[in-house]
């Protein structure tokens, strides 16, 4: 039944508060700080604790796009998670018709490549940056035969008594965690605030770890 687990939530995190009665913390204030620690919880993560959020979006008429760019506020679901960074992958099509090419990501400090003739994008090896919520590409088919495709985070879906979180159960604890942190700040009483946002962090840590690229001798600084 929808909303199953968000009463769970709320009851797990009632019972940390010491509050089951809902005498100190109302359901209303105790949805509104799992919803805030969801988001914050999506902010703090690796993308790859987020497939839950992954929206791809195909077909998308980028016709004349050359100068202008796309604004990723034609995607469906608007905004985009971590603005630029929510961007996961561009491909485009060439020509309107065939597969889908996989897009090659500059970073913005290189943007100035594309203005050598001989770095720039190609109909092979075609190029985008997102710059200001703007996708660019750089290829040289005429753009009104292009079309493109976007895998993108999109924000997650508000938790109510009807509604379940979308995320991955094993993230359901830290969320809660992060919400009695929220809790017993209102509550003014920071030595419990900090001991739930300590726990929350330090596991929020040792995810992000497990993806963390791991420096060599002599690979630190290098421009690839």
């Amino acid at each position: 039944m929808a909303g199953e687990i968000t009463t769970s939530m709320l009851d797990e995190l009632g019972i940390r508060l010491e509050d089951a009665d809902e005498v100190n913390f109302t359901q209303v204030f105790k949805l509104e700080a799992l919803n805030k620690a969801q988001l914050q919880l999506t902010q703090m993560l690796h993308n790859a604790y987020l497939t839950e959020l992954e929206v791809e979006q195909s077909a998308i008429d980028w016709s004349g796009i050359a100068t202008s760019g796309y604004a990723t506020s034609g995607l469906t679901y608007a905004p985009v998670m971590r603005g630029s960074q929510g961007i996961l992958k561009v491909s485009v099509q060439i020509g309107g018709s065939g597969s889908y090419i996989y897009a090659t990501r500059l970073d913005l400090q290189k943007i100035k490549r594309v203005e050598n003739t001989y770095l720039v994008g190609s109909n092979d090896n075609p190029l985008y940056y997102v710059f200001s919520n703007v996708i660019y590409v750089s290829v040289t088919s005429p753009y009104t035969l292009l079309k493109g495709r976007v895998l993108y985070l999109r924000l997650p879906t508000t938790m109510t008594i009807s509604f379940d979180p979308v995320l991955n159960s094993s993230l359901h604890p830290l969320i809660v965690s992060l919400a009695e942190g929220t809790a017993w700040a209102m509550d003014n009483k920071l030595d419990r605030r900090n001991a739930a946002l300590t726990t929350a962090f330090n596991e929020i840590k040792m995810l992000n770890e497990k993806y963390t690229p791991v420096e060599g001798i002599g690979t630190k600084g290098r421009n690839i």
